[in-house]
């Protein structure tokens, strides 16, 4: 079984709640801007489950109107380790790249929803970029280039919102391919 951490994240909600506030701190009232789809009350459950899992916390309270209003932050960056994941079944593994392409499936309908329905498309002019690479690397390397790739990201996830900048997804996922075919 995985363990709370994984059960938290791993649900495509949660999942985008994180994605939202990985660089920000939001209110409730944000947060919803940029998951329009999902309930205000459905909203509110998933934020308190993260709360009270310690993905994220309150880090202001402002009184409006009679009431509170919470800024939320992440605690760290949403990352699982190799105990969260320990002891996944197949199912449980499945599940999660289930999610996790589907999460990618629903930013990339998203993007395509801003644009008009018989409009030709130039991704990469708004900044799209799709690749696949295979490398031939060892433990050490591999672990370096994950590392340095983590670094990068968790800069970037630093940068406040500004004009001139826009909002961008960047998601990896590293699987080891067939043993036959990193035969050299």
């Amino acid at each position: 079984m995985p363990g709370p951490k994984a059960d938290l994240m791993l649900h495509p909600i949660r999942f985008r709640i994180l994605t939202a506030i990985s660089s920000y701190h939001l209110t409730a009232r944000e947060i919803s801007e940029l998951v329009p789809d999902v309930p205000q009350t459905t909203l509110y459950r998933h934020i308190n489950a993260l709360v009270a899992g310690g993905l994220i916390k309150v880090v202001e309270e402002k009184p409006i109107r009679g009431t509170i209003e919470r800024s939320y932050a992440l605690t760290a960056p949403p990352s699982l380790s190799a105990e969260d994941v320990r002891g996944m079944s197949r199912q449980e593994c499945e599940q999660a790249f289930t999610m996790f392409l589907s999460s990618l499936m629903s930013d990339a309908q998203r993007y395509l929803d801003t644009k008009p329905r018989n409009a030709k498309i130039n991704p990469m002019d708004d900044g799209v970029r799709i690749s696949k690479a295979q490398f031939f690397l060892d433990e050490e390397e591999f672990q370096r280039m994950s590392a340095k790739i983590e670094e990068l990201m968790l800069k970037a996830t630093q940068s406040q919102p500004r004009a001139g900048r826009q909002r961008r997804m960047f998601a990896c996922v590293f699987i080891p391919a067939d043993a036959k075919d990193g035969e050299a």
